[in-house]
């Protein structure tokens, strides 16, 4: 399966150029949005807004002038949970598996083609479902094997979560983030 995904990773024309985008269809869940680049900032969210190739939400807005700003060659975008929600609230109440396994399926392809910078920001969402911090475990360990780096933008919460990209100040620069002693501080 993940040979069909990495052979199904390709970049396709969208208003604006060339994106990653999938599915290619708008569907209740989201894996993968971004710009095609060999070194991308790739910023992890929570759960996937509306957002489409050439129909940035502000949050994406932000993540793009980030990217830009701090010498990054594209951005990318994945979630914790693949979910499109509005509003967090909404997030499933227990974690549809399928959707979790096809959404690291994702992330392993891109990271297998990629030369990228990871980005913790998903704020204090993180908190909304207790099975997130499981998952974004599983997120970190294909980056682990790798040894990619992780930062951070802008100040933490007190409880230590990562800043949200849409309250950032433009000229926010990356810091290092050691995401797996985060996970064990704030969720043991």
């Amino acid at each position: 399966m993940l040979c069909e995904t990495l052979s199904r990773l390709e970049a396709d024309e969208y208003p604006g150029g060339l994106w990653y985008y999938e599915p290619h269809t708008y569907q209740p869940y989201r894996y993968v949005l971004g710009r095609v680049g060999r070194r991308p900032l790739v910023c992890i969210g929570i759960n996937p807004s509306t957002a489409q190739p050439g129909a940035l939400d502000p949050t994406l807005k932000s993540v793009e002038r980030l990217a830009n700003a701090n010498g990054f060659d594209s951005w990318i975008m994945f979630n914790v949970y693949p979910q499109r929600a509005t509003n967090p609230n909404d997030m499933d109440k227990t974690p549809d598996r399928a959707l979790c396994d096809e959404n690291l399926r994702w992330l392993q392809a891109v990271l297998a083609q990629t030369e990228p910078t990871m980005w913790a920001a998903w704020g204090t969402l993180i908190e909304k479902r207790d099975y997130l911090p499981g998952l974004m475990r599983e997120m970190v360990a294909l980056t682990r094997e790798k040894n990619i780096p992780w930062v951070t933008f802008g100040p933490r919460s007190k409880k230590g979560h990562p800043h949200h990209p849409l309250y950032l100040r433009k000229d926010s620069a990356p810091e290092p983030f050691d995401v797996e002693n985060y996970l064990n501080t704030c969720f043991e």
